[in-house]
């Protein structure tokens, strides 16, 4: 079966057209010409174009590269408040200090009050 009969079978099938709607389709497709469908036509057209793809069920969990240098400023930030250098490294005045996030948050008791340091690392702009 030559590829004109295979197309023109293909349009009879698919679009419910008769034989000759379906060559006038066909040659319409030759010359670039697209003819007007009906709505129920284009219905099963757009049907015909649209790929089929399977929708992820679960998103996708990317895994980000460590950061060395915001975690060692968070450690040099956590050094800073729980020693003082004037008494030898003995306590500063912050207390509980606790890193909630390495690369980004540190909590912290300072005279009575409670903090929340956090580090932001802005983009390059292009």
């Amino acid at each position: 079966m030559s590829e004109k009969e295979e197309m023109i079978q293909h349009f009879m099938r698919k679009l419910k057209c008769s034989r000759e709607d379906a060559e006038k389709i066909w040659q319409d497709d030759l010359d670039d010409n697209y003819p007007e469908l009906t709505p129920e036509q284009k219905k099963v057209e757009k049907e015909m174009r649209q790929a089929d793809r399977k929708k992820e069920t679960a998103p996708r969990k990317q895994e980000r590269k460590p950061d060395n240098d915001k975690r060692f400023l968070i450690d040099t930030f956590v050094w800073a408040l729980t020693t003082d250098e004037e008494t030898n490294g003995d306590n500063a005045n912050a207390e509980n200090v606790i890193i909630t996030k390495p690369e980004r948050e540190i909590e912290f008791d300072y005279n009575g009050n409670h903090y929340r340091l956090t580090l932001a690392k802005p983009r390059k702009e292009k």
